[in-house]
Order: structure tokens, then sequence, then C-alpha cells
């Protein structure tokens, strides 16, 4: 197993170290507090490397001295970012050190997402980063095959490109039928596009719950709607909710596909990008056209007709859905070595 040093997680480094003879260590090099969702998935993604090799995560500066010090050494390194913005510093660790392994994980994308928010500046400078770690010979290891598309369309031919879904390893409960309660999980004006959703509900036919939240503004509140906020276990809260509603604009594979999966929650998801690839019956799909953040805007009826439909029907979700249990079911940490190893 692992053993993690004593470091809080806003410090400057972190480290797993490994029984092992090999040289090669992983780098992660990282930006910013890591909270929130991502941060489940990226230390489970850390734990796994580190029953291998010795893997670190640390802030550019201090991962440059320790790449220095490693080269030094005549040691190897493989050395992973997850943000369009480490760009100048991939270029520099390529300059220096010409045969070193870069990894670009690309969980989300920026240049979409700014495009939503009407930053057009902010999606050039993110798709001149994305460019630039491309002809940087970076391995571009996708959270989902819409990204890998996304990218691909964007940036053309990569010199790899690997797909690491979020996955689970083990069996997942049985489904329950949707009996109208509905969960939506995300925050206001952010990626995660729950204007719609709720804009979309505004009749109040179905009782839903918000999680993730960080506030609930006055015009959003409505009878119908319950807000629970940001929640340590998502999973055993959504076993109140029998279906979840995704919308995002821009994502990558979603923790809570997951996590709605392992609560017994059927799922709902648009048609196109940024969930075309989710291997999703198209029973369980809709049409979803983004609000902008507006209350006004964007009502698609085409979700609620889904939703009626379902209720009416109740149809089995895993039944309809076998490959993407088969997905989700599938093992992680056999993912990660197939591409890592």
């Amino acid at each position: 197993m692992p053993v993690y040093e004593n470091i809080r997680l806003t410090r400057p480094h972190r480290r797993v170290t490994a029984i092992t003879d090999r040289y090669d260590e992983y780098v992660i090099v990282h930006v910013g507090k890591i909270v929130g969702g991502f941060s489940k998935r990226f230390f489970m993604f850390v734990d796994v490397l580190g029953k291998r090799h010795p893997t670190y995560v640390k802030k550019p500066l201090l991962a440059f001295w320790h790449l220095m010090a490693l080269h030094i050494r005549g040691r190897n390194a493989c050395v992973i970012v997850y943000y369009d913005v480490l760009a100048p510093f991939i270029a520099v660790v390529r300059f220096l050190f010409p045969g070193m392994t870069l990894v670009y994980m690309v969980r989300g994308d920026q240049v979409s997402w700014a495009r939503f928010q009407g930053r057009k500046i902010r999606a050039w400078v993110a798709y001149i980063f994305q460019k630039w770690m491309s002809r940087l010979g970076c391995v571009f290891v996708f959270a989902s095959e819409d990204l890998r598309i996304t990218f691909t369309e964007r940036l053309g031919l990569l010199h790899r490109a690997e797909v690491l879904p979020n996955t689970v390893g083990y069996p997942l409960p049985p489904s329950r039928p949707f009996d109208g309660r509905i969960a939506v999980v995300g925050d206001f004006e952010t990626v995660k596009n729950i204007e719609f959703v709720l804009n979309s509900l505004r009749e109040g036919q179905y009782h839903v719950d918000l999680f993730g939240n960080t506030s609930l503004p006055e015009k959003w509140k409505r009878p119908w709607l319950q807000s629970h906020g940001v929640v340590a276990d998502l999973p055993s809260r959504l076993k109140c909710c029998s279906l979840v509603v995704l919308s995002s604009v821009s994502e990558g594979f979603p923790n809570v596909v997951v996590e709605a999966l392992e609560a017994g929650c059927c799922i709902v998801a648009p048609k196109g990008s940024p969930f075309r690839g989710l291997p999703l019956s198209s029973m369980w799909r809709y049409q979803m056209e983004p609000c902008n953040g507006q209350p006004r805007a964007g009502r698609n009826e085409k979700l609620t007709h889904v939703l009626h439909h379902l209720m009416a029907k109740q149809p089995d979700f895993r039944t309809d859905n076998r490959e993407l249990y088969e997905l989700i079911e599938s093992d992680w940490e056999k993912r990660i070595w197939e591409i890592f190893e």
C-alpha cells in the first residue's frame, strides 16, 4: 500500500512512495487547490500510480527542481499535468529534457466552456495552449470519447491519444424505476448548466433535489425544489431520488454518472456533446439548448417529454443500458496501467 507524507492538501507538494526497485517516477505538476469532485479521482489516480513507482504531486517550481535532480541522477520520469495553463512549463521541460514522457490529462474543455461564457479571449488562449501541448508531443489522456473527438477535430492528429473514463471495477446495484423524484448535481453559473434543467421543469410536475450548489439564489427558489448544497457522500444522498438529469455544456466523464449508478438511480443526458460518446440508450436522452444562466431562456419541451414517457412506460434502465454498466463496472486500475506502463 502507498504511504502518504503527512502534508496538508494546500501545501506545495504531496508524495506517495511505493516499494519498488525501479527508478521510474511519476511527477504530477499541479496548480491551485485539489478540492471538490475532482479531488476524489485525482487522489485515487495518485494512489494507483504509487503502488508501483514513487509518485509526487508538486507545484511547477518544485517540480522543475525535482526533475532536474532526477536528470542529474540519470532517472527517468513521467510528467503529468491536468491544466492547459501549464503549457509553458511543459515547453521548458521538453526543451531541457527532450526524451521525457509528458502526459496531459484532459478532464474537460476550457475552449468550449469559455465560449459558452462569452469569454472569447480566454477561449483563444485555451486553444493556443492546447495546440502547444499537441505540438510538444504530449500524450493526451481523455476522460471521455467525446473529449477525444472534440480535441482531434480542433487540433488535428495527436501524437498519442488515450481514453480513461471513470470506472469502478465492481458490480453496481440494480436501478430503481423512475418515480418522479429527480436529482440535479452542480452549481449555478457553471459548466454544469443546471439552470437549463430547473427552467425546463418550472411547471412543478416533479420534485427536484439539488446537490452540489454553494447557494440558492432567490430567483431560483421554487416550492418543488429542495436545495441540499455540497454533501459528503453523494451516492447515499441520491438514494432519495430515482433519476439524475445531466446537462453540462462541457464535460469529461463526470463522477456523478458513477455516483448515480452506485445509488441505483437512472440517468438522462443530452443527445449531443459532451455526452454523445456515453453508451446511453436513445430512450434516456433529450435535446438540449443551453439557457446560458437566464431563467427566461432556453426552455426545451423535449426534456419534459422524455420524463413523461419514462413515467408512463417505466422501462428498466439497466436492461436498456447494459453497455454503460459494463463500462462503469470495468477495472479502472487495469485501464490506468494499460496506458502508463
